[in-house]
């Protein structure tokens, strides 16, 4: 099967005929060319013809000028900017922040976000304080950590979105408002994530106009929890047989901090209330 088109023809070399997704060499296709400004004819070295689906046909081919004009069967023409270095697309670029306490950060954290920079072009990890869960680390520990674990993500896999980690005080929206971000990352774990993160979501898309993108972790992580990992340091259990779920520069803290009286996780592990 040929295209063919009416008006004068010009003689261009094609590169193939295209059916859906697969492309036919055709040796010679003649294409009905318009003049070019000063009334003469465009000589064409490279065409392409394209059938669609619908049985149209079209192409593409570059005029002196270095313009693409496209073609039609019923001989309709449109010309198409080339795209040059100087003139690059102009996009928005799609920001995401991904919020929490990371007290302190998990494997199941990091999965999440290696799986999210696939999908963003920028992300933003930003560790927040929250009243209502008792901090085992300091901003300060929690940001170092943070920074290290995602430079060796990043190192490892350089082809994903580019990631940075800051600290915020006040609202989770103010904060991506900040950052200009589209959307905030969550991690879902199981279907008890999701009912809390939903209401969430909704309650920050009337708020804030922002919406609320999830991301299931992998399923050696759906257990995991920073404040499990908090209670089972803090009783005094083994933090190295939390190595499939916790990073060993957390491990290697937690430990110093159970042996350590003078910090919070030592004095929650003599507490008479947890005995």
């Amino acid at each position: 099967m040929a295209p063919t088109g009416g008006g004068n023809p010009a003689r261009g070399r094609s590169k193939g005929v295209r059916f859906g997704a697969l492309l036919l060499p055709v040796p010679w296709l003649r294409l009905p060319l318009p003049p070019d400004q000063n009334n003469n004819p465009i000589h064409i070295r490279h065409c392409q013809m394209h059938l669609g689906r619908n049985g149209h046909s079209s192409s593409v081919c570059p005029d002196r000028s270095g313009r693409d004009v496209g073609f039609t069967r019923a001989g309709v023409t449109r010309t198409i900017p080339a795209m040059t270095k100087s003139q690059p697309m102009s996009r928005h670029e799609h920001v995401a922040i991904y919020p929490g306490s990371f007290d302190p950060i998990t494997l199941g954290h990091l999965d999440v976000l290696a799986r999210a920079r696939k999908l963003f072009d920028r992300i933003v990890l930003g560790i927040g304080h929250n009243p209502d869960k008792p901090s085992l680390l300091s901003f300060s520990e929690r940001l170092s950590m943070a920074e290290t674990l995602v430079q060796q993500m990043l190192d490892d896999d350089p082809d994903g979105a580019p990631v940075t980690v800051a600290h915020y005080s006040g609202l989770t929206v103010d904060f991506a408002r900040t950052q200009g971000a589209s959307a905030i990352l969550r991690g879902i774990r199981n279907i008890t994530d999701l009912a809390a993160e939903t209401q969430l979501a909704i309650t920050n898309r009337q708020v804030a106009d922002i919406e609320t993108v999830f991301i299931v972790t992998g399923e050696q992580f759906a257990f995991t929890s920073s404040s499990l990992i908090r209670q089972v340091a803090a009783l005094g259990g083994s933090v190295d047989r939390l190595h499939s779920i916790v990073p060993q520069m957390v491990i290697d803290v937690l430990r110093e901090k159970q042996n350590d009286p003078e910090n919070p996780l030592g004095r929650l592990v003599r507490d008479d209330f947890v005995e």
